[in-house]
């Protein structure tokens, strides 16, 4: 049984020549490829091809179409080779994962058919559970809720109920909906059974895309509580993406996921864009109270 990791780069080669360190003589691994998302900093391909070796290989994307187009780029460059890989693991390069944590993930994702995808639970950098290391498929509802801070406040239990409590977390294995992007091991068939991820979002949504076709196929998703790896939130997207941008990739990725995958109607079309509106004028007051909160 092999496995593969792809790491996607964007702005960030000091922290992925870091990671590749880490993980490069975990014997778990068998393949590890980084994929530079056409990087706008100077010579960072340059500095990554370093890290090549019979092991690792380093490629450049033709554009930089985002989370999903980059590391289906990253795929597709491993189906290039005769070699069959038997599980796929999707990590960003700000993350640290032990290799007794990869290796249990592995066990469980080949231990039942059914299984699909895995993922331990999701930490932050102080050492502390991550809220968001699973969720629930958003529906329209949900989606709703959270389109504006106004909303999130007067539903806040309504939304809460879109994702898993503590309780549920306290259980060894968790079988859930959608896990977070930033790491977790897929199954290659049925990934390739799936399409691997839409590339129609640049970012955001991309694990519930892949939560509906899993569902759809009857496939399961598992956040494996008892082992962990950590996530430090790179800041490459914060520095890369102003945050009025960010909101118009994030309604766009939203508006894509509700059409295609929710079969949401006209009318809610309708009620999502002046949401939005009333998000950006939100916006408006909310940067820079900030700002001056910071001061």
């Amino acid at each position: 049984m092999k496995t593969a990791i792809i790491v996607l780069n964007y702005n960030s080669e000091k922290e992925t020549e870091e990671y590749i360190n880490r993980i490069k003589n975990y014997k778990i691994i068998d393949k590890i490829v980084v994929v530079d998302n056409m990087s706008t900093n100077e010579n960072t391909f340059e500095k990554l091809k370093k890290l090549e070796s019979e092991k690792i290989s380093v490629i450049r994307s033709e554009k930089n179409g985002g989370y999903s187009y980059g590391n289906n780029y990253g795929i597709h460059f491993l189906e290039s080779f005769n070699d069959k890989y038997d599980n796929i693991i999707i990590s960003n390069s700000d993350i640290d994962v032990e290799e007794t944590a990869i290796k249990k993930s592995i066990e469980f994702l080949n231990s039942n058919e059914k299984i699909g995808i895995v993922a331990p639970r999701m930490y932050k950098s102080n050492n502390k559970p991550a809220r968001r290391s699973a969720w629930k498929i958003r529906t329209f509802w949900l989606d709703l809720i959270h389109s504006t801070r106004i909303l999130e406040i007067l539903f806040y239990k309504k939304l809460r109920a879109g994702e898993y409590s503590e309780e549920d977390y306290k259980k060894p294995i968790l079988k859930v909906e959608a896990i977070a992007g930033s790491f977790f091991i897929v199954k290659y068939d049925i990934f390739k059974q799936i399409g691997y991820f839409d590339e129609n979002v640049f970012l955001f949504y991309e694990e519930d895309i892949i939560a509906k076709k899993f569902k759809e196929l009857n496939y399961d998703i598992y956040s494996l509580n008892d082992i962990k790896f950590i996530h430090y939130e790179s800041t490459t997207i914060k520095k890369s993406i102003n945050y009025l941008k960010k909101m118009n990739i994030l309604y766009k990725s939203k508006m894509y996921f509700q059409k295609k995958y929710n079969k949401i109607g006209i009318l809610e079309v309708i009620i999502f864009k002046i949401l939005y509106l009333l998000r950006i004028i939100e916006l408006i007051i909310e940067i820079p109270l900030r700002k001056l909160l910071k001061k």
